[in-house]
């Protein structure tokens, strides 16, 4: 044998990668009947093994929204788990990439894109709204984008309070 050691976390990223990639063409499918733009084919994905700093932190994205980071850990997760963090995730580069662009209705709800042509009252409403949102605003938005989506609500699972598509709604104050 070589010196050849095993690349897990390039393993790991084999694993997530058609998972984000298949999540990622719902998005940009709906994004693109919803909107009439694609807004999420530029977000990558990056593994890293620094994102499963809590016991159920798995992914972030980065408020450019351009940038979804993943533990190698989430490979170990089932399908439908792995799936709805994604979704979730790319919620947030959504809004991130767009802001004041989509609008809260309530945790329970699917959010609905702002169109263009609508009064600039109504559109300076939904950017003070998202610029005055608290962090589990920020949450709760990333959920009802992949609401709209996806057609599959947001709720929250297990022990660790991890996405899936049923579950509990999220609790305020979860990190």
């Amino acid at each position: 044998m070589g010196d050849a050691a095993l690349d897990l976390d390039g393993m790991a990223g084999f694993i997530i990668a058609p998972s984000f990639d298949a999540v990622r063409d719902v998005f940009d499918d709906a994004c693109s009947r919803l909107t009439g733009a694609n807004l999420v084919t530029e977000v990558r994905l990056v593994i890293n093994p620094d994102r499963h700093d809590t016991e159920r932190h798995f992914a972030a994205c980065a408020t450019s929204g351009k940038r979804i980071e993943i533990a190698p850990e989430a490979a170990d997760l089932p399908l439908e788990t792995l799936t709805a963090i994604l979704a979730h995730e790319l919620g947030h580069a959504s809004d991130f990439l767009n802001p004041g662009r989509w609008e809260f209705f309530g945790r329970d709800k699917p959010a609905k894109w702002v169109p263009d042509g609508v009064s600039p009252e109504r559109r300076k409403a939904a950017q003070r709204r998202w610029l005055n949102r608290d962090d589990d605003e920020i949450e709760f938005w990333a959920d009802a984008i992949a609401y709209a989506i996806t057609g599959k609500k947001i709720g929250y699972c297990g022990p660790c309070l991890l996405q899936c598509f049923d579950g509990i709604e999220r609790p305020r104050g979860l990190r």
